[in-house]
């Protein structure tokens, strides 16, 4: 085994290395180690990155946090996984002993580590991590596929919250992987209409490619009067994935509806009339990572329910890995995956 490994170093402001270091090793017995086979590039990514920065990392840590990887070694009191199995990645290191943690919410956790932004993550060849962040999948599941599952916990954390029945309308504000993700799990729920809205071209004729018709583009057409036209009422659900989508969700959703304000973006400040969320008796949910949702998110992988080849646009190696980041903030890539 080489003793030295690429690696995406994000080393300040707008910087993101691409440099040999160290191959990790176990240092406490509770943790693995393990041979990345694939990552995905998230949009927190292109944030980490961009200058100025929309989202907060440490200077000198390797980034990437979507991914998954095959077990080469363990430590002494690691009893969950073994040597060769394939597994996903909490990448949120709970400390289980705040407030948060101890009324089960440990996603909320005060002390959380977040892996990829805080501490080493994979976009590199090797990672070591805490054996209760790893999460068997079944080698029968496509490699790529892997790369979803942490998104794909995030989304069923948010799914949970408004538990779609068959045949309710649902809107998604923002067409990007997890707009995509969303739109998806609620047609395998059973949705009647779904409607997808974004600003850019290129994610509405993706969303059109993966099936789904009802697509707008709210700077180009009204759309509250889109909305009801196709529901009648306004949707059931609305899920802001954009981040900046919650006053037209409010004006989207219909009366006893429900909201899931997802997106990130610290940047944007939504103005609507509060009465709005009374006079319409509207339930309006936040929904933050992951919360106890990775056992379900790889036993959707392992149903093969979704379709997420039809959701990687592109493929490359890691030394590539800046024309990634280029192609998704730019809006010209849907979800690409690494190989490290």
């Amino acid at each position: 085994m080489s003793e030295k490994m690429l690696a995406a170093i994000f080393e300040g402001e707008g910087k993101l290395t691409l440099k040999d270091v160290p191959v990790p090793q176990i240092t406490k017995p509770d943790q693995v180690k393990l041979k990345v086979e694939a990552v995905g590039i998230c949009g927190t990514d292109v944030h980490i990155v961009a200058v100025p920065p929309g989202y907060i990392a440490t200077p000198g840590t390797i980034l990437g946090h979507e991914y998954v990887g095959r077990i080469v070694e363990v430590g002494a009191e690691v009893t969950n996984v073994k040597v060769d199995d394939r597994v996903v990645v909490l990448p949120n290191d709970y400390c289980g002993t705040c407030t948060y943690c101890q009324i089960h919410l440990p996603n909320l956790c005060e002390n959380i580590g977040a892996i990829g932004i805080h501490v080493n993550g994979a976009y590199a060849e090797y990672n070591v991590v805490a054996s209760k962040l790893a999460f068997k999948m079944d080698d029968s599941v496509q490699v790529e596929h892997g790369a979803f599952a942490e998104m794909l916990a995030d989304v069923v954390n948010g799914t949970n919250k408004v538990r779609l029945q068959p045949g309710e309308s649902v809107v998604v504000i923002g067409a990007g992987p997890i707009g995509q993700l969303y739109a998806q799990m609620f047609k395998a729920a059973g949705a009647g209409k779904i409607i997808i809205a974004d600003m850019s071209d290129y994610r509405l004729d993706y969303s059109r490619k993966m099936g789904f018709d009802l697509v707008i583009d709210p700077s180009k057409e009204d759309f509250e009067k889109f909305v009801l036209k196709h529901t009648g009422i306004g949707a059931d659900v609305v899920v802001d994935a954009a981040g900046s989508g919650l006053a037209d969700a409010i004006k989207a959703v219909r009366k006893g509806g429900k909201v899931v304000a997802f997106g990130v973006n610290t940047q944007a400040v939504a103005t609507f009339p509060q009465s709005q969320v009374t006079f319409k008796e509207i339930t309006v949910f936040g929904a933050w990572l992951a919360n106890a949702t990775f056992p379900a998110a790889v036993k959707v992988l392992e149903s093969r329910s979704l379709d997420l080849d039809g959701l990687i646009s592109h493929k490359m190696p890691l030394k590539e890995l800046h024309q990634g980041l280029d192609l998704l903030a730019q809006r010209k890539a849907m979800k690409i995956v690494v190989y490290p």
